[in-house]
C-alpha cells in the first residue's frame, strides 16, 4: 500500500492529463509529446527510499500508441487560462509561449491549443506591425485547416480575414466575408463579416468624400454619397440593432457609426451613439471614448437630443401633416430596446 500511497500524494502536486484508453483504462501523468503513432506521458514515481518527503517529484516518460487512445481529456490550467485572458500586444511573447507549447495538439481532440492560436493571432494584429499581420495570416490559416474544434475554426477563419485585410489582400477579403455573410447561420460569424464588410464601405465612403469634396453641388454624385454613407450605418450598427446584448461586437459598431457621423458633419447623431453606449455598454472597451467625445463637443452640441426631435416631429406631423422634403436622406438610429438579442432562426 505505501508505494500507491506514494505515488497518489506525488500526483497530487500538479493536474494531471488523463487518456482513456480503449480497453477502459486510465492512464493519469502530464503529456510530453506525440508523433504520428504514439503519445508520451510523464507519470510520477514514487520518491526513492531515503528520500525526504516533500522533495520535487520525479517521473517517468512511458509511450503510449494513439491507436489505443480514445479520448483525452487535458488538464485545466489556470494560470494559462489567466495570461490568456490579460493579454495585451504588449505581452505577445507570453501567448507566444503558450501558442508554441500547445501547437502539436492543435488536431487532438478536446486540446485548447485552437483557442490559444487565435488569441495570439489577435494581438498580432492588434500590434499594428505589417509583419506581425503576415504571420497572424499563417497561424489563423493553420488553426482554420487542422483544429478540431469548430467554434475555433471559425474564429480562425474570421481572423484570417482580417488579417488578409491587413496584409493588403483587401478586396478577396471582401469577397469572401460577402459570400460567408450570405450563407452563414452562426451569429458571431455574421457579425464579424459585416464588420469586415463595414470596414470596406467605410474605406470607399472615405475615399469618395477625398475625391469628392463638393459633392452636394454634383447631381451625379449625391446618390453614390448617400449609397455608401447608408452601406457603411447599416453595417455598423447591424449588432446594435439586431445582437444588441452582444455588448462587445454592438459598442464596436456604435463606436465606428459615431465615427462616420462626425466625418459625414452630423455631431448630433455622433453623440446619440455615444450616449447609447455610455448607457448600455458601459463595461465595454468603447465607453471611456464615447465619454470622451461626448465631452469634447461643445455644450451646444451636448444639448442636442436628435430622438426627442424625432418623437416631436412625429406628434406634429400628426397634427398637421405635411410632406417630408424629399431630399432629406433618412437615416437609423439605435434604440435602448435594441439590447434585447434577436430570436436567431
Amino acid at each position: 500500500m505505501r508505494p500507491l500511497l506514494l505515488i497518489l500524494v506525488c500526483g497530487s502536486c500538479f493536474a494531471q492529463d488523463v487518456l482513456f484508453l480503449r480497453s477502459g483504462e486510465k492512464r493519469s501523468g502530464r503529456l510530453a509529446g506525440l508523433d504520428e503513432k504514439s503519445y508520451r506521458l510523464q507519470v510520477p514515481l514514487p520518491p526513492a527510499p531515503g528520500m525526504p518527503a516533500g522533495g520535487a517529484p520525479m517521473f517517468a516518460t512511458v509511450t503510449i500508441p494513439r491507436a489505443d487512445v480514445a479520448q483525452i481529456e487535458f488538464a485545466p490550467d489556470p494560470v494559462r487560462e489567466e495570461k490568456l485572458k490579460a493579454a495585451t500586444p504588449e505581452r505577445i511573447a507570453e501567448a507566444d509561449a503558450i501558442w508554441v507549447a500547445l501547437a502539436p495538439w492543435l488536431a487532438v481532440p478536446r486540446s485548447p491549443a485552437g483557442r490559444a492560436g487565435c488569441v495570439l493571432g489577435g494581438l498580432l494584429l492588434q500590434s499594428g506591425d505589417p509583419a506581425k499581420a503576415g504571420r497572424a495570416l499563417e497561424l489563423f490559416s493553420q488553426i482554420e485547416a487542422a483544429s478540431w474544434n469548430e467554434a475555433d475554426r471559425m474564429a480562425a477563419r474570421q481572423g484570417r480575414l482580417r488579417a488578409m485585410v491587413a496584409t493588403g489582400r483587401a478586396k478577396e477579403a471582401v469577397r469572401e466575408a460577402g459570400e460567408l455573410a450570405a450563407v452563414t447561420e452562426n451569429p458571431e460569424v455574421l457579425i464579424e463579416a459585416k464588420f469586415l464588410l463595414a470596414t470596406a464601405a467605410e474605406a470607399d465612403l472615405r475615399k469618395f468624400l477625398e475625391d469628392n469634396p463638393r459633392w452636394q453641388d454634383d447631381g451625379a454624385a449625391i446618390p453614390e454619397r448617400k449609397r455608401l454613407y447608408n452601406e457603411t450605418l447599416d453595417l455598423f450598427l447591424f449588432p446594435a440593432l439586431f445582437y444588441g446584448s452582444d455588448s462587445g461586437p454592438a459598442a464596436r459598431g456604435l463606436w465606428r457609426a459615431a465615427k462616420i457621423y462626425e466625418l459625414c458633419g452630423e455631431p448630433a447623431r455622433a453623440i446619440e451613439c455615444a450616449r447609447d453606449i455610455a448607457a448600455m455598454y458601459p463595461g465595454s472597451s468603447f465607453a471611456r471614448q464615447a465619454s470622451d467625445l461626448i465631452a469634447s463637443l461643445p455644450e451646444a452640441v451636448r444639448s442636442l437630443d436628435p430622438e426627442k426631435e424625432a418623437r416631436e416631429g412625429t406628434v406634429a406631423k400628426a397634427e398637421d401633416p405635411a410632406p417630408a422634403p424629399e431630399d432629406k436622406p433618412i437615416r437609423k438610429t439605435t434604440k435602448k430596446k435594441t439590447n434585447e438579442k434577436k430570436t436567431q432562426k
